[in-house]
Protein backbone atom coordinates (compact mmCIF):
# COMPACT_ATOMS: atom_id res chain seq x y z
CA UNK A 1 0.00 0.00 0.00
CA UNK A 2 2.51 2.18 1.19
CA UNK A 3 5.42 1.06 -0.64
CA UNK A 4 7.73 0.11 2.27
CA UNK A 5 9.73 -2.45 3.19
CA UNK A 6 9.18 -4.11 6.34
CA UNK A 7 12.29 -3.24 7.64
CA UNK A 8 10.80 0.78 6.63
CA UNK A 9 7.72 0.51 8.04
CA UNK A 10 9.59 -0.36 11.39
CA UNK A 11 12.20 2.30 11.15
CA UNK A 12 9.44 5.19 11.06
CA UNK A 13 8.65 7.52 13.74
CA UNK A 14 5.21 7.19 15.06
CA UNK A 15 4.80 11.08 13.74
CA UNK A 16 6.58 10.04 10.50
CA UNK A 17 4.28 6.98 9.74
CA UNK A 18 1.83 9.48 10.19
CA UNK A 19 2.96 11.86 7.28
CA UNK A 20 3.05 9.20 5.44
CA UNK A 21 -0.37 7.62 5.79
CA UNK A 22 -1.69 11.21 5.77
CA UNK A 23 0.02 11.94 2.67
CA UNK A 24 -1.33 8.67 0.88
CA UNK A 25 -4.73 9.07 2.03
CA UNK A 26 -4.30 12.53 0.46
CA UNK A 27 -2.73 11.61 -3.01
CA UNK A 28 -5.57 8.72 -3.17
CA UNK A 29 -8.68 11.26 -2.75
CA UNK A 30 -6.44 14.00 -5.05
CA UNK A 31 -7.14 10.94 -8.15
CA UNK A 32 -10.48 10.14 -7.05
CA UNK A 33 -11.52 13.72 -7.09
CA UNK A 34 -9.70 14.23 -10.64
CA UNK A 35 -11.22 10.86 -11.88
CA UNK A 36 -14.95 12.38 -11.30
CA UNK A 37 -14.18 15.56 -12.50
CA UNK A 38 -13.01 14.36 -15.63
CA UNK A 39 -16.68 12.18 -15.55
CA UNK A 40 -18.15 15.66 -14.84
CA UNK A 41 -16.70 17.41 -17.74
CA UNK A 42 -17.42 14.62 -20.00
CA UNK A 43 -21.25 14.20 -18.38
CA UNK A 44 -21.83 18.32 -19.21
CA UNK A 45 -19.75 18.07 -23.06
CA UNK A 46 -22.47 15.38 -24.14
CA UNK A 47 -25.12 16.88 -22.61
CA UNK A 48 -24.42 20.75 -23.99
CA UNK A 49 -25.61 20.04 -27.43
CA UNK A 50 -29.26 18.39 -26.25
CA UNK A 51 -29.65 21.34 -23.78
CA UNK A 52 -31.20 24.82 -24.61
CA UNK A 53 -29.97 26.78 -21.29
CA UNK A 54 -26.24 26.89 -20.67
CA UNK A 55 -24.95 24.09 -18.20
CA UNK A 56 -22.73 24.46 -15.35
CA UNK A 57 -20.75 21.60 -14.34
CA UNK A 58 -21.14 22.25 -10.56
CA UNK A 59 -25.54 22.08 -11.47
CA UNK A 60 -25.39 19.22 -13.31
CA UNK A 61 -23.38 17.18 -10.82
CA UNK A 62 -22.56 18.57 -7.32
CA UNK A 63 -20.17 17.02 -5.76
CA UNK A 64 -19.18 17.44 -1.63
CA UNK A 65 -15.90 19.68 -2.43
CA UNK A 66 -17.33 21.94 -5.04
CA UNK A 67 -18.28 23.68 -1.73
CA UNK A 68 -14.83 23.63 0.26
CA UNK A 69 -13.05 25.45 -2.76
CA UNK A 70 -14.65 28.68 -1.95
CA UNK A 71 -15.03 30.80 0.62
CA UNK A 72 -11.71 30.00 2.05
CA UNK A 73 -9.56 33.32 3.26
CA UNK A 74 -6.39 33.04 5.71
CA UNK A 75 -6.48 35.53 8.25
CA UNK A 76 -3.27 36.90 9.17
CA UNK A 77 -2.88 37.59 13.01
CA UNK A 78 -1.42 41.42 13.86
CA UNK A 79 1.65 42.17 15.49
CA UNK A 80 -0.11 43.34 18.51
CA UNK A 81 -2.31 39.96 18.70
CA UNK A 82 0.82 37.86 18.53
CA UNK A 83 2.72 39.87 21.19
CA UNK A 84 -0.59 39.04 23.56
CA UNK A 85 -0.97 35.50 22.50
CA UNK A 86 3.11 34.76 23.67
CA UNK A 87 2.57 36.51 27.06
CA UNK A 88 -0.76 34.71 28.02
CA UNK A 89 0.73 31.48 26.79
CA UNK A 90 4.37 32.67 29.27
CA UNK A 91 1.85 33.00 31.96
CA UNK A 92 0.35 29.91 31.83
CA UNK A 93 3.93 27.87 31.53
CA UNK A 94 4.60 30.11 34.58
CA UNK A 95 1.52 28.69 36.26
CA UNK A 96 2.34 25.55 35.44
CA UNK A 97 6.08 24.98 36.57
CA UNK A 98 4.84 26.03 40.18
Amino acid sequence: MLGLSYEGLYELTPRSFNNKITGFHNHHNQINQDYWERTRTLMVATLMPHSKKKLRPTEVLPFPWDNKKSNKKIRIASPEEIKRDVERHKKILLKNKK
